[in-house]
């Protein structure tokens, strides 16, 4: 699935808070907390609701942020059933930031349909916060 996003922060702004886990869990839409395991390892906490019933999910996640910051790819597998896989490329627009997002979900469970649609929705919602965010 390729998504894409438009910023009206610079570049630089919009790695940060995708690389910096304090500022990616303040703007993010369902993510409440993450704990540093080192090397770029994170356990991830969710709070989502599914067809209005509140779910909650742990997770560990693999984060990684280019040297050049311009992209960023995240890798994590939820349930021990659900592989993902983003990558974030970041290109400078005037003084605006595009983004351009490729997920891949790897499961034998048929839920990839709902996976798109949270990841749309949850996205569009991260990165609309991304540019509403103050540093």
């Amino acid at each position: 699935m390729k998504l894409e996003f438009t910023v009206n922060k610079p570049l630089p702004y919009v790695f940060e808070y995708l690389t910096d886990m304090e500022k990616f869990v303040s703007v993010h839409p369902i993510i409440d907390k993450m704990d540093a395991l080192g090397e770029n390892n994170y356990v991830v906490y969710e709070k989502l609701k599914l067809l209005s019933i509140p779910c909650t999910f742990k997770y560990k996640a693999l984060i990684t942020g280019s040297v050049n910051g311009d992209h960023v790819n995240i890798q994590a597998v939820v349930m021990r059933m659900i592989e993902i896989e983003m990558n974030f490329h970041l290109k400078t627009n005037g003084d605006m930031t595009q983004i351009t997002e490729e997920v891949s979900f790897r499961t034998v469970l048929p839920v990839k349909p709902i996976m798109q649609k949270i990841f749309r929705e949850q996205h569009l919602q991260l990165f609309n916060n991304i540019a509403k965010a103050r540093t």
